[in-house]
């Protein structure tokens, strides 16, 4: 019996300690002062290895000047507030590289993961250097944190945040899943009409926000109609609702290069035409990301 207490508890800490804090791992993103644009700031890493039994964690920071050699390697030590929130402590430098106006200071701060956009952030006051706070933005990285005495000098990646940033965009992994998860529906039209109607906008408005945050996604709109009229005027009806659809969504900021129609008349239904109810279902715009 008591070989067999022995067993459960050890097994219970066996699980306790596999357990992952859903914040550990490396972020990477920007640091930059207050009263700085964020595209002002220094590319920054940190790489959470996080204790969850004792709410604490052991971890490394990294920042660089983008795009210049200068670089600082610290060590960080912290305590988990929440599934959500952690507080930091740069504790020392281990290596840098830095000249009389590169000066790299210890920091500490509080950084809370936003659900809703993807993203870890928060506040950061110097623990070393007098005056100087400000914030930080990471995004869930896919690499290691470097631990090298050279800076990468490879910081496209530091620009192409600055610009999601500026645009109010979520974070990548964030936008892929809403484009994946995103349910297509058909935008229906009355009888031998090409009038968009109120109802459909806000579905069109939230498709083209996800394709504006993706600049390789394009938007197919196909054109359909009921079996009613010539095989010649169908087509042409198809045309002049995907058209339609068109336009609005063109007047909604996305491209006209990034939006491509096609027009099918009756010839591609979506159930039978023998019906009227079945007709109703026909006459409709379908749509596809490309």
């Amino acid at each position: 019996m008591r070989f067999l207490t022995f067993i459960f508890f050890i097994s219970i800490a066996f699980i306790g300690n596999a357990q992952r804090h859903s914040l550990a791992g490396v972020w990477q993103g920007i640091i930059y002062n207050q009263g700085e644009k964020v595209k002002e700031g220094e590319a920054f890493w940190i790489d959470l290895k996080i204790d969850v039994a004792n709410e604490t964690f052991e971890a490394e920071s990294r920042v660089e000047k983008p795009y210049k050699e200068y670089f600082a390697y610290k060590r960080v030590q912290g305590s988990v507030l929440s599934d959500s929130s952690i507080h930091f402590k740069e504790t020392n430098i281990r290596k840098k590289k830095e000249t009389s106006q590169q000066i790299w200071c210890l920091n500490e701060g509080d950084l809370i993961y936003n659900k809703e956009t993807g993203y870890l952030e928060g506040e950061w006051r110097s623990t070393d250097c007098k005056r100087q706070a400000g914030r930080i933005i990471l995004f869930r990285s896919q690499y290691k944190l470097s631990k090298t005495d050279s800076a990468s000098l490879y910081h496209s990646w530091f620009d192409n945040l600055v610009g999601d940033l500026k645009r109010g965009w979520k974070a990548y992994y964030v936008r892929d899943a809403e484009m994946r998860n995103f349910q297509f529906v058909p935008v229906y039209f009355d009888h031998d009409m090409d009038d968009l109607k109120v109802d459909f906008e806000p579905y069109l408005k939230q498709m083209v926000k996800i394709v504006k945050s993706h600049s390789d996604l394009r938007i197919k709109i196909i054109g359909h109609t009921d079996s009613n009229g010539t095989d010649e005027y169908n087509v042409g009806l198809s045309q002049r609702r995907a058209d339609r659809v068109k336009a609005f969504i063109v007047s909604q900021g996305l491209k006209e290069d990034r939006v491509i129609i096609e027009f099918r008349g009756e010839k591609d239904p979506a159930t039978s035409n023998a019906t009227s109810e079945g007709k109703t279902l026909n006459r409709r715009v379908d749509f596809e990301f490309i």
